[in-house]
């Protein structure tokens, strides 16, 4: 009677056991969850992502994705790391210096999980850092396709982890100068289109302390642009080609550059004046919103703050301002 007893027991706390684990690894849908399935444990299995394995162990990025957590990873496959050693001089993964190779994975991975049917366009902060230890922003294009800062595309989308999701794409993340968040953006084109004219974007894309980085970009947007060529019937301006025109155009787009300096939106007081790279000097309104008063007293708003690249932080702006 007492050994009846006894294996009914122990039957019944098995099932008891297997109900309870059935449901601690499976997800909404019912579906079991691999206890074992990590981002750091996919390219360990999947072939294709034999380099970045070999990268997060070099780097001990392995036990970061794999332990729990959050993570969204946007994977470089082998042959976009090949294409990488290539275009930068390195044989292989060996030969990538330890502390660079870090900082580039770190910019490959956010610490929220984003399916590609929740990627929107725009800016995103990923655990990559800038000398101040802040996150460096990541520029994604969601439209037909999935494009990342411009020129990296994700191939293959949603591979799910259990810490996660993987995303692969075709190319590795550089890490981002100030001109590769702007030139990413579509509401920066006209912009884009200026500094190229200029030849400026050498100059914000320079990452040495010697050649004025780092910046801040007050960046006007298309509409910014636009703005500007109906401010005044008077002045001249008709078309975005007048203000590419424009003799002091240099001039005008320095205006919008602080050199040697992160200003981030924390660091903006009240009446504060801004001295940009070029002549001129321009005050900034904080009572109410962002609101810089540049010396034509022309006004713009602050819409958007704190775009973070290795050399700098971007600001966007409404309208473009100018020196006398």
């Amino acid at each position: 009677m007492n050994t009846t007893f006894k294996k009914c027991t122990i039957a019944l706390l098995s099932i008891v056991a297997v109900l309870y684990t059935s449901c601690e690894d499976a997800d909404d849908n019912g579906n079991i969850i691999d206890p074992n399935n990590s981002a750091y444990d996919l390219t360990e299995t999947n072939s294709e992502f034999s380099i970045l394995n070999t990268a997060l162990i070099r780097t001990g990025l392995d036990a970061t994705l794999d332990s729990q957590g959050t993570y969204t990873v946007f994977a470089p496959n082998n042959a976009a790391f090949n294409q990488y050693f290539t275009e930068n001089g390195f044989a292989n993964i060996e030969a990538v210096p330890i502390a660079d190779l870090r900082a580039i994975l770190l910019y490959h991975v956010l610490n929220i999980e984003v399916t590609s049917e929740l990627l929107n366009t725009g800016y995103i902060k990923t655990l990559g850092k800038d000398e101040e230890v802040e996150a460096l922003d990541l520029f994604i294009e969601a439209t037909t396709s999935v494009v990342l800062n411009g020129s990296v595309t994700v191939t293959q989308a949603d591979i799910e982890v259990d810490n996660g999701v993987v995303h692969m794409i075709d190319k590795v993340l550089d890490l981002p100068t100030v001109i590769t968040l702007v030139a990413a953006n579509p509401e920066f084109s006209n912009l884009e289109t200026a500094l190229l004219q200029q030849g400026l974007e050498i100059t914000l894309s320079n990452t040495d302390a010697s050649m004025q980085d780092p910046f801040t970009v007050f960046a006007p947007t298309d509409d910014g642009f636009q703005d500007l060529v109906d401010l005044d019937p008077m002045d001249g301006l008709t078309s975005l080609q007048d203000i590419l025109d424009l003799t002091n155009l240099t001039d005008i787009l320095l205006y919008h550059v602080v050199g040697n300096d992160r200003i981030r939106s924390g660091n903006i007081s009240n009446g504060v004046v801004i001295d940009p790279i070029t002549t001129g000097t321009f005050s900034i309104n904080t009572t109410s919103g962002i609101l810089i008063t540049d010396e034509q007293m022309t006004e713009a708003n602050i819409t958007a703050t704190d775009i973070t690249a290795v050399n700098g932080v971007i600001h966007k702006i409404d309208i473009v301002i100018r020196p006398l």
